[in-house]
């Protein structure tokens, strides 16, 4: 809604402002942001993607964002090898409950679960402690599946743009609308798919 909106957009302009009094420095600054959060169950991964978008537009927001993401979530994965058995049990159950699967199903089912959007530092640290994931088929799925992430940087643009009082407010609204749409569709047929296979798999 609106009061959504404008909180976002406040959010937007306060992250501008820092990365702006960086200077050449917050392009970098900001894809290390990303690959902490990676690691750190930091609850602003979303606002990270966004932000790309409305900071540095497309294509530059998505080439900061996408290989920092990927990054995070390898350094996530490897430290998630060695995660103790009580940070374990703080993982989300809704990950947990998949673990035979993913531990089976191979590349199909991590690139399934990275199309489906997922708290970012939970998932790469879950995913890490399971040992029968080999870290390459993770890469390659996790490298596959964050191409989804230029609708989020998308939107982020769009979001500026508006703010900026760029193009009119109906075309941005429908271009957002379709950004998000796909967004939706792509991590509900993701989730959908990698529930049908480890439903599957119980009944083998």
């Amino acid at each position: 809604d609106g009061t959504t909106m404008l909180g976002v957009a406040d959010k937007l302009s306060a992250l501008d402002a820092v990365i702006a009094s960086l200077g050449p420095v917050g392009p970098p600054a900001y894809a290390l942001v990303v690959v902490v959060s990676g690691l750190l169950p930091l609850p602003m991964f979303n606002l990270l993607l966004l932000g790309a978008g409305s900071l540095f537009g497309l294509p530059l927001g998505f080439a900061v964002v996408y290989p920092s993401a990927i990054l995070g979530a390898c350094v996530g994965f490897r430290v998630g090898r060695q995660l103790p058995e009580w940070l374990r049990r703080r993982i989300p159950q809704k990950l947990t409950v998949l673990q035979d699967a993913l531990a089976e199903g191979g590349f199909v089912n991590l690139l399934l679960l990275r199309l489906t959007p997922l708290p970012f530092a939970p998932s790469n640290l879950f995913l890490g402690s399971i040992p029968a994931i080999p870290f390459s088929t993770y890469v390659l799925a996790t490298a596959v599946g964050f191409i989804r992430l230029v609708a989020n940087v998308f939107i982020g643009s769009q979001l500026r743009g508006m703010i900026d009082g760029q193009g009119t407010f109906v075309e941005s609204a429908v271009l957002m609308g379709g950004a998000l749409a796909f967004a939706l569709a792509v991590g509900n047929t993701g989730r959908l798919l990698l529930k049908r296979r480890a439903a599957e798999r119980k009944t083998e």
